[in-house]
Protein backbone atom coordinates (compact mmCIF):
# COMPACT_ATOMS: atom_id res chain seq x y z
CA UNK A 1 0.00 0.00 0.00
CA UNK A 2 1.93 3.00 -1.31
CA UNK A 3 1.42 6.25 0.61
CA UNK A 4 3.03 9.31 2.10
CA UNK A 5 3.82 9.33 5.81
CA UNK A 6 1.31 12.14 6.35
CA UNK A 7 -1.47 9.73 5.37
CA UNK A 8 -0.29 7.02 7.79
CA UNK A 9 -3.35 7.22 10.08
CA UNK A 10 -5.75 6.53 7.19
CA UNK A 11 -3.53 3.73 5.86
CA UNK A 12 -3.42 1.98 9.24
CA UNK A 13 -7.20 2.12 9.59
CA UNK A 14 -7.70 0.76 6.09
CA UNK A 15 -5.12 -1.99 6.60
CA UNK A 16 -6.84 -3.14 9.80
CA UNK A 17 -10.22 -3.31 8.05
CA UNK A 18 -8.77 -5.27 5.14
CA UNK A 19 -7.12 -7.73 7.53
CA UNK A 20 -10.50 -8.36 9.18
CA UNK A 21 -11.80 -9.25 5.72
CA UNK A 22 -8.97 -11.71 5.07
CA UNK A 23 -6.73 -9.49 2.90
CA UNK A 24 -2.98 -9.59 3.64
CA UNK A 25 -1.53 -6.09 3.53
CA UNK A 26 2.13 -5.18 2.99
CA UNK A 27 3.07 -2.08 5.00
CA UNK A 28 6.56 -0.64 5.19
CA UNK A 29 6.47 -0.02 8.95
CA UNK A 30 5.76 -3.72 9.52
CA UNK A 31 7.83 -5.37 6.80
CA UNK A 32 11.01 -3.25 6.79
CA UNK A 33 13.36 -3.82 9.70
CA UNK A 34 16.04 -1.48 10.96
CA UNK A 35 19.12 -1.59 8.72
CA UNK A 36 17.34 -3.05 5.68
CA UNK A 37 17.25 -1.29 2.32
CA UNK A 38 13.92 0.51 2.01
CA UNK A 39 14.11 0.62 -1.78
CA UNK A 40 14.93 -3.09 -2.07
CA UNK A 41 12.27 -4.21 0.41
CA UNK A 42 9.58 -2.11 -1.27
CA UNK A 43 10.45 -3.52 -4.70
CA UNK A 44 10.41 -7.06 -3.28
CA UNK A 45 6.99 -6.38 -1.73
CA UNK A 46 5.60 -5.06 -5.01
CA UNK A 47 6.97 -8.03 -6.96
CA UNK A 48 5.31 -10.53 -4.60
CA UNK A 49 1.92 -8.80 -4.37
CA UNK A 50 -1.25 -9.30 -6.39
CA UNK A 51 -2.29 -5.67 -5.96
CA UNK A 52 -0.61 -2.30 -5.66
CA UNK A 53 -2.85 0.14 -3.79
CA UNK A 54 -1.76 3.76 -4.04
CA UNK A 55 -3.26 6.26 -1.62
CA UNK A 56 -3.78 9.53 -3.49
CA UNK A 57 -3.42 12.79 -1.62
CA UNK A 58 -1.51 15.93 -2.49
CA UNK A 59 1.26 14.80 -0.16
CA UNK A 60 1.58 11.41 -1.84
CA UNK A 61 1.52 12.62 -5.44
CA UNK A 62 4.25 15.15 -4.57
CA UNK A 63 6.40 12.39 -3.04
CA UNK A 64 9.30 11.06 -5.12
CA UNK A 65 9.15 7.77 -3.18
CA UNK A 66 5.50 7.23 -4.11
CA UNK A 67 6.17 8.20 -7.73
CA UNK A 68 9.01 5.66 -7.93
CA UNK A 69 6.83 2.93 -6.40
CA UNK A 70 4.03 3.65 -8.85
CA UNK A 71 6.47 3.53 -11.76
CA UNK A 72 7.80 0.13 -10.60
CA UNK A 73 4.29 -1.27 -10.16
CA UNK A 74 3.22 0.05 -13.56
CA UNK A 75 6.17 -1.67 -15.24
CA UNK A 76 5.37 -4.98 -13.53
CA UNK A 77 1.69 -4.68 -14.49
CA UNK A 78 2.54 -3.96 -18.13
CA UNK A 79 5.49 -6.19 -18.89
CA UNK A 80 5.56 -9.19 -16.52
CA UNK A 81 3.38 -12.25 -17.09
CA UNK A 82 2.40 -12.56 -13.44
CA UNK A 83 1.69 -8.84 -13.27
CA UNK A 84 0.08 -6.81 -10.56
CA UNK A 85 -3.18 -4.84 -10.47
CA UNK A 86 -3.01 -1.15 -9.53
CA UNK A 87 -5.80 0.17 -7.29
CA UNK A 88 -5.98 3.97 -6.86
CA UNK A 89 -7.48 5.15 -3.55
CA UNK A 90 -8.40 8.83 -3.40
CA UNK A 91 -8.58 10.40 0.07
CA UNK A 92 -8.52 14.07 -0.94
CA UNK A 93 -8.62 16.20 -4.05
CA UNK A 94 -5.20 16.22 -5.70
CA UNK A 95 -3.36 16.16 -9.02
CA UNK A 96 -3.78 12.54 -10.07
CA UNK A 97 -0.56 11.12 -11.65
CA UNK A 98 -0.71 10.77 -15.46
CA UNK A 99 -0.30 6.98 -15.18
CA UNK A 100 -3.63 6.83 -13.38
CA UNK A 101 -5.72 9.38 -15.26
CA UNK A 102 -7.67 6.74 -17.19
CA UNK A 103 -8.38 4.57 -14.15
CA UNK A 104 -11.38 4.57 -11.88
CA UNK A 105 -10.48 5.12 -8.24
CA UNK A 106 -12.08 4.31 -4.93
CA UNK A 107 -13.23 7.71 -3.68
CA UNK A 108 -12.78 7.70 0.09
CA UNK A 109 -13.00 11.50 0.17
CA UNK A 110 -16.79 11.50 -0.34
CA UNK A 111 -18.31 8.28 1.01
CA UNK A 112 -15.80 6.17 2.91
CA UNK A 113 -18.17 3.29 3.57
CA UNK A 114 -19.29 2.94 -0.05
CA UNK A 115 -15.69 3.30 -1.25
CA UNK A 116 -14.53 0.52 1.08
CA UNK A 117 -17.23 -1.90 -0.07
CA UNK A 118 -16.37 -1.13 -3.69
CA UNK A 119 -12.65 -1.61 -3.01
CA UNK A 120 -13.28 -4.95 -1.29
CA UNK A 121 -15.47 -6.16 -4.14
CA UNK A 122 -12.78 -5.16 -6.65
CA UNK A 123 -10.09 -7.05 -4.75
CA UNK A 124 -12.16 -10.24 -4.81
CA UNK A 125 -13.21 -9.74 -8.45
CA UNK A 126 -9.73 -9.12 -9.87
CA UNK A 127 -8.11 -11.84 -7.76
CA UNK A 128 -10.67 -14.35 -9.00
CA UNK A 129 -10.05 -13.26 -12.60
CA UNK A 130 -6.29 -13.75 -12.18
CA UNK A 131 -6.69 -17.06 -10.28
CA UNK A 132 -9.77 -18.80 -11.72
CA UNK A 133 -8.75 -22.09 -10.12
CA UNK A 134 -9.09 -20.62 -6.63
CA UNK A 135 -12.57 -20.69 -5.11
CA UNK A 136 -13.21 -17.59 -3.03
CA UNK A 137 -16.07 -16.85 -0.66
CA UNK A 138 -18.16 -13.81 -1.62
CA UNK A 139 -16.66 -10.50 -0.55
CA UNK A 140 -18.09 -9.48 2.79
CA UNK A 141 -17.20 -7.09 5.57
CA UNK A 142 -19.50 -8.79 8.06
CA UNK A 143 -17.45 -10.13 10.96
CA UNK A 144 -19.84 -12.91 11.95
CA UNK A 145 -19.78 -14.44 8.45
CA UNK A 146 -16.39 -16.01 9.15
CA UNK A 147 -15.16 -17.64 12.41
CA UNK A 148 -11.63 -16.48 11.58
CA UNK A 149 -12.77 -12.85 11.41
CA UNK A 150 -14.62 -13.21 14.69
CA UNK A 151 -11.57 -14.74 16.34
CA UNK A 152 -9.41 -11.90 15.00
CA UNK A 153 -11.74 -9.29 16.49
CA UNK A 154 -11.97 -11.10 19.81
CA UNK A 155 -8.18 -11.11 20.02
CA UNK A 156 -8.06 -7.41 19.16
CA UNK A 157 -11.45 -5.76 19.86
CA UNK A 158 -10.00 -2.33 19.01
CA UNK A 159 -10.59 -3.34 15.37
CA UNK A 160 -14.23 -2.42 15.99
CA UNK A 161 -13.19 1.24 16.04
CA UNK A 162 -12.14 0.92 12.40
CA UNK A 163 -15.48 -0.36 11.12
CA UNK A 164 -17.60 2.03 9.10
CA UNK A 165 -20.73 3.18 10.94
CA UNK A 166 -22.92 1.03 8.65
CA UNK A 167 -20.75 -2.05 9.14
CA UNK A 168 -21.04 -1.59 12.91
CA UNK A 169 -24.83 -1.34 12.62
CA UNK A 170 -24.87 -4.56 10.57
CA UNK A 171 -22.74 -6.30 13.21
CA UNK A 172 -25.11 -5.26 16.03
CA UNK A 173 -28.10 -6.35 13.94
CA UNK A 174 -26.57 -9.79 13.41
CA UNK A 175 -25.85 -10.15 17.11
CA UNK A 176 -29.44 -9.26 18.02
CA UNK A 177 -30.73 -11.65 15.36
CA UNK A 178 -28.71 -14.41 17.05
CA UNK A 179 -30.48 -13.56 20.32
CA UNK A 180 -33.87 -14.24 18.80
CA UNK A 181 -34.88 -10.75 17.73
CA UNK A 182 -36.38 -9.94 14.37
CA UNK A 183 -34.26 -7.01 13.20
CA UNK A 184 -34.77 -4.31 10.60
CA UNK A 185 -31.93 -2.01 9.58
CA UNK A 186 -33.17 1.47 8.83
CA UNK A 187 -31.98 3.35 5.71
CA UNK A 188 -28.48 4.79 5.90
CA UNK A 189 -29.82 8.34 5.55
CA UNK A 190 -32.74 10.06 7.28
CA UNK A 191 -33.25 7.28 9.81
CA UNK A 192 -34.54 9.68 12.43
CA UNK A 193 -31.95 8.48 14.93
CA UNK A 194 -33.12 4.88 14.73
CA UNK A 195 -30.43 2.52 13.40
CA UNK A 196 -32.19 -0.79 14.11
CA UNK A 197 -35.74 -1.80 15.00
CA UNK A 198 -35.68 -5.06 16.96
CA UNK A 199 -38.78 -7.04 17.94
CA UNK A 200 -39.25 -10.24 19.90
CA UNK A 201 -42.39 -12.25 20.55
CA UNK A 202 -43.43 -12.31 24.17
CA UNK A 203 -46.15 -14.22 25.98
CA UNK A 204 -48.77 -15.56 23.51
CA UNK A 205 -51.59 -13.06 23.14
CA UNK A 206 -49.44 -10.02 23.98
CA UNK A 207 -47.80 -7.53 21.67
CA UNK A 208 -44.19 -8.22 20.62
CA UNK A 209 -41.52 -6.26 22.48
CA UNK A 210 -40.16 -3.51 20.25
CA UNK A 211 -36.75 -1.91 20.80
CA UNK A 212 -35.29 1.13 19.08
CA UNK A 213 -31.55 0.53 18.83
CA UNK A 214 -28.93 3.22 18.32
CA UNK A 215 -25.39 2.15 17.38
CA UNK A 216 -22.55 4.45 18.41
CA UNK A 217 -19.20 3.44 16.92
CA UNK A 218 -16.98 5.93 18.71
CA UNK A 219 -14.19 6.32 21.26
CA UNK A 220 -15.94 9.25 22.91
CA UNK A 221 -18.17 8.71 25.98
CA UNK A 222 -21.94 8.62 25.49
CA UNK A 223 -23.47 11.59 27.29
CA UNK A 224 -26.72 12.08 29.18
CA UNK A 225 -28.11 14.22 26.33
CA UNK A 226 -28.01 11.22 24.00
CA UNK A 227 -29.93 9.13 26.55
CA UNK A 228 -32.60 11.83 26.90
CA UNK A 229 -32.87 12.19 23.12
CA UNK A 230 -33.59 8.48 22.73
CA UNK A 231 -36.02 8.56 25.66
CA UNK A 232 -37.93 11.38 23.97
CA UNK A 233 -38.12 9.40 20.74
CA UNK A 234 -39.48 6.34 22.56
CA UNK A 235 -42.14 8.46 24.26
CA UNK A 236 -43.20 10.24 21.07
CA UNK A 237 -43.43 7.04 19.01
CA UNK A 238 -44.82 4.96 21.89
CA UNK A 239 -42.29 2.20 21.37
CA UNK A 240 -41.52 -0.31 24.10
CA UNK A 241 -37.85 0.23 24.89
CA UNK A 242 -34.61 1.72 23.65
CA UNK A 243 -31.04 0.47 23.50
CA UNK A 244 -27.71 2.11 22.84
CA UNK A 245 -24.84 -0.13 21.78
CA UNK A 246 -21.42 1.50 21.68
CA UNK A 247 -17.72 0.79 21.26
CA UNK A 248 -17.16 3.34 24.03
CA UNK A 249 -18.61 3.83 27.52
CA UNK A 250 -21.36 5.82 29.23
CA UNK A 251 -20.86 8.76 31.55
CA UNK A 252 -22.05 8.43 35.14
CA UNK A 253 -24.93 10.86 34.57
CA UNK A 254 -25.97 8.92 31.45
CA UNK A 255 -26.16 5.72 33.49
CA UNK A 256 -28.17 7.44 36.22
CA UNK A 257 -30.77 8.73 33.74
CA UNK A 258 -30.97 5.36 31.96
CA UNK A 259 -31.75 3.61 35.26
CA UNK A 260 -35.08 5.45 35.38
CA UNK A 261 -35.77 5.13 31.67
CA UNK A 262 -36.80 2.19 29.44
CA UNK A 263 -33.32 2.16 27.94
CA UNK A 264 -30.64 -0.55 28.00
CA UNK A 265 -26.99 0.44 27.78
CA UNK A 266 -24.46 -1.86 26.08
CA UNK A 267 -20.93 -0.56 26.42
CA UNK A 268 -17.65 -1.83 24.94
CA UNK A 269 -17.16 -4.49 27.63
CA UNK A 270 -20.70 -5.82 27.26
CA UNK A 271 -20.35 -5.82 23.47
CA UNK A 272 -17.21 -7.96 23.73
CA UNK A 273 -19.22 -10.47 25.79
CA UNK A 274 -21.89 -10.53 23.06
CA UNK A 275 -19.21 -11.33 20.53
CA UNK A 276 -17.61 -13.96 22.75
CA UNK A 277 -20.92 -15.85 22.92
CA UNK A 278 -20.79 -16.23 19.14
CA UNK A 279 -17.58 -18.27 19.22
CA UNK A 280 -18.07 -21.51 17.27
CA UNK A 281 -18.56 -24.86 19.05
CA UNK A 282 -19.20 -23.20 22.38
CA UNK A 283 -15.61 -22.05 22.75
CA UNK A 284 -14.95 -19.37 25.31
CA UNK A 285 -12.32 -16.69 25.51
CA UNK A 286 -9.70 -16.61 28.21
Amino acid sequence: MSHNSRDKAFVRRLANKLKVDGIDVWLDEIEIKIGESIHQKVNDGIAKSDFFAIVLSQSSVDSKWVQDELSSASSIEKYQDRGIFILPILIEECDVPPLLLDRRYANFSEDEEAAYVELLDSLFHHYQAAHPDVVLPPASHKILDDPDKLDYVLRDPSVLYDLTPRAFEELVAELLDGMGYEVTLTPMAKDGGKDIIATKEGIPGTKPETIIVECKRTKHPISVSQIRQLWGMIASERKGRGMIVTTSYFTRSAKEVAENAPIDLVDFEALKKWLDRRRPNGESGT
